[in-house]
């Protein structure tokens, strides 16, 4: 492994470290502001899984627009990358919880905690391997940086209007996107 690229997998492995810390606290925003609307875009507003799938989404952002000095990456391929991991960090939380609670009858907070963090490492090391290896073509590029698109674009609408559809139901009351006040 080059130089170049340890300094890469390292930035990532920090990365991750910053959006299990900045996620967990994003858990609780909402309500440490007292159900401000604005925040609802960045912060859970609900136990819904899709809310949870945001913890990962906004810090794992907010990385990969940091600048990484000494590692001149372009930030179009830098978000591209993104695009990729952070989408494969929702499939890989949404498919680790339904498979442990689907085996168990039920969830389990170790287990969620777990999940989130095992989600977040895996999209942090493909963010590292997509920076190091590059885009090899303008393909993978075009559907990283429209992932990326998509999801913000769904991030910010489904959190004020959540369909009827068991990933935007709170498993604690059944109800949808911000709660009544």
């Amino acid at each position: 492994m080059t130089p170049r690229s340890r300094a890469i997998l390292r930035w990532e492995i920090t990365g991750a470290i910053f959006t299990i810390l900045v996620g967990s606290a994003l858990h609780f925003v909402f309500g440490w502001t007292g159900g401000w609307r604005p925040v609802a875009l960045i912060a859970a507003v609900n136990e819904s899984i899709w809310e949870h799938l945001k913890l990962a989404f906004w810090p794992g952002l907010f990385w990969a627009l940091l600048p990484r000095r000494g590692l001149e990456l372009p930030l179009q391929g830098r978000l591209a990358g993104k695009g990729i991991a952070l989408t494969l960090t929702a499939v890989l939380i949404v498919m680790i919880f339904k498979s442990y609670t689907a085996i168990l009858g039920h969830n389990l907070l170790p287990l969620d905690i777990g999940t989130f963090v095992l989600a977040v490492m895996i999209g942090q090391i493909v963010s590292a391997a997509l920076s190091i290896y590059g885009m090899p073509s303008p393909a993978p590029l075009a559907v990283g940086l429209s992932l990326l698109v998509i999801q913000l674009a769904a991030y910010a609408f489904f959190t004020f209007y959540p369909p009827d559809f068991w990933l935007f139901i709170d498993s604690r009351n059944g109800l949808r996107g911000i709660p009544p006040t």
